[in-house]
């Protein structure tokens, strides 16, 4: 490997409860490590006191402050770790993570979590904690009790059947999205959060599925855009998926599959949701009584049909040049293959395969990131052995090459960057999950990368 990686600095964050269903580290955190102002935070579940109890599940949230690297060792202060002990999650499924949002302006750090179709679980610290967190002692203290409504607003309809919530710093504001109603039938809806005033803005449905579901792989802002890409997932009717009583549609997978998956579609924001342009520029959506439909013009950037090995919610980044970036997978040519989807600011689209790595079709999903200098990395997770692998391609190169920088085993997770330590740093954390150890125990852990040094 040219140019490898050297080893990363690793820190372990916790034990991962003993669930069947992968509860941290899924690929639609957003977000569930973070750095804001030169300080990281995570945030993960664990068992009481290190019990091995897998029906209960407590909150936790770390925090360390982190130093810029340039051509140095990484250094890091040691974690500090709270507990919220008010709030048991004893649901095992996989859909019900924490994401966490730090926002930039009023320094509250937000977290919502422990959702499947359920009312909306929110959870806020008082202000300046991330603006000044030198001057306050970590402790569960510093937040508030959870709502099941979002600050400013009343409850509504709209926060009973949440899954998928994720958190977005637009300069000193926030943006909230999160889907509304079942694998399926969903829709995603959009809230503006002011540093001003500490409270949420409704800004409507931006995506409506139509016997269909949108699902996201991410929201990004850089450069004064917001940039959200997504797949349909077309919806198979099953017993008891209009049966207000029925809990049939909160089971892990089916029959709604990714084998239903189709289409990658794009759209951007230039004045922070309000409204939404194709990537031909032209408006498609204004209005918090407009939506995004799937016949909306412009919308699909490839046209991949149901079959076609298309994931949902595997990852996208932008870039500091303007460029954006996709990770998923496709199988058109009989072989799954790992896919990286890029535009810069103007188009066109192009499609770039990652060769010699060949993923599941519902195998753990992957994350890609930009650093400072828009150099991209895809961090891929073995969908058939432990393995973690980097890869990066330049963009001296215009991305078209994706090069092996480092390769590591006894991983078990699907891999969360922390864009906002990228965009300070040239250091890359990597948020997973060790695989089993010879007792049957995960650990939640955290890979410091340092690129200056690749």
């Amino acid at each position: 490997m040219s140019g490898a990686l050297p080893q990363p600095v690793i820190s372990i964050l916790g034990q991962d409860p003993p669930r069947i269903h992968r509860i941290n580290a899924n690929s639609f955190q957003q977000s569930a490590i973070v750095t804001v102002k030169g300080w990281q935070y995570a945030a993960l579940y664990t068992s009481k006191h290190g019990k091995e109890d897998s029906n209960v599940c407590y909150i936790t949230v770390g925090r360390r402050k982190v130093h810029s690297t340039a051509n140095s060792e990484i250094e890091s202060a040691e974690w500090e770790f709270i507990s919220f002990g008010d709030y048991q999650q004893t649901i095992d499924d996989g859909h019900n993570t924490i994401s966490l949002g730090v926002c930039t302006g009023d320094g509250t750090i937000q977290m919502s979590f422990d959702h499947h179709c359920d009312r909306l679980r929110f959870r806020s610290s008082v202000a300046e904690v991330a603006t000044e967190p030198q001057k306050h002692v970590w402790s569960t203290a510093l937040f508030g009790k959870m709502e099941h409504t979002l600050p400013g607003l009343e409850a509504s309809e709209i926060m009973e059947e949440v899954t998928y919530p994720r958190f977005v710093n637009i300069d000193k504001d926030m943006i909230l999205s999160y889907r509304l109603g079942q694998a399926g039938l969903g829709s995603d809806v959009l809230y503006h959060y002011s540093h001003k005033t500490h409270n949420y803005e409704y800004l409507g449905t931006h995506l409506t599925g139509v016997g269909n579901s949108p699902y996201v792989n991410g929201i990004d802002y850089k450069l004064g855009r917001i940039h959200l890409s997504w797949t349909y997932r077309r919806f198979i009717e099953y017993d008891g998926v209009f049966d207000k009583s029925s809990t049939v549609h909160k089971v892990q997978a089916g029959p709604n599959g990714p084998e239903n998956n189709y289409t990658l579609s794009y759209m951007y924001s230039d004045n922070s949701g309000q409204s939404w342009c194709n990537s031909a520029g032209k408006t498609i959506s204004e209005g918090k009584s407009s939506t995004v439909l799937p016949t909306t013009e412009g919308i699909v950037v490839f046209d991949l049909p149901t079959q076609s090995g298309i994931l949902n919610q595997e990852a996208q980044a932008a870039d500091a040049i303007g460029g954006f970036h996709v990770l998923n997978r496709e199988n058109l040519s009989g072989k799954e293959e790992w896919m990286v989807y890029t535009r810069n600011r103007l188009g066109p689209w192009k499609k770039t395969p990652i060769f010699g790595l060949h993923p599941m079709e519902a195998g753990a999903r992957g994350s890609i990131c930009a650093d400072m200098e828009s150099n991209l990395y895809v961090i891929l997770p073995g969908n058939t052995d432990s393995s973690l692998t980097v890869l990066r391609a330049f963009k001296s190169q215009n991305h078209d090459h994706f090069e092996i920088v480092w390769r590591g085993d006894g991983f078990d997770g699907e891999p969360l960057i922390d864009h906002g330590r990228l965009d300070e740093s040239s250091v890359l954390s990597i948020f997973t999950r060790t695989s089993k150890d010879e007792n049957g125990n995960r650990k939640v852990i955290v890979l410091d990368f340092n690129l200056s040094q690749g």
